[in-house]
């Protein structure tokens, strides 16, 4: 019975002529294959790309609008203080207390980490 089922896988089998058939079909299956992969793999880096930017930009434009506002903020000291005193004093001590607050602001966060060298 065993021979008889080989006997019938035999006469199914193409004749050796159409192996190089086969094999291009085979390649060319795998071929598309990895091309499809690719295109998908390139929509979703591409997806990705697109949503970093547009989270990128948004961040620099808020970023924009919190150092217009600070400067409009510094500016309107330095004219509040130029009622009373002369505007080169007044930016004089605009610019100390900005000084100021970034050291202590720089003493608060405390040391910059050290990155892992070979020492």
């Amino acid at each position: 019975m065993a021979e008889k089922q080989i006997s019938s896988i035999d006469r199914t089998l193409p004749p050796n002529s159409d192996w190089p058939t086969l094999i291009e079909r085979a390649v060319d299956d795998v071929a598309r294959i990895l091309r499809s992969e690719a295109q998908i793999l390139q929509t979703s880096i591409g997806a990705a790309i697109q949503r970093q930017i547009s989270s990128a930009v948004a961040l620099l434009v808020v970023v924009g609008i919190v150092i217009v506002g600070a400067l409009c903020l510094v500016f309107a000291a330095i004219f509040l203080l130029h009622q009373w005193l002369p505007l080169w004093q007044s930016f004089g001590i605009v610019g100390l207390v900005m000084l100021l607050i970034g050291t202590i602001c720089k003493a608060t966060l405390g040391p910059h980490p050290r990155t892992l060298s070979a020492e």
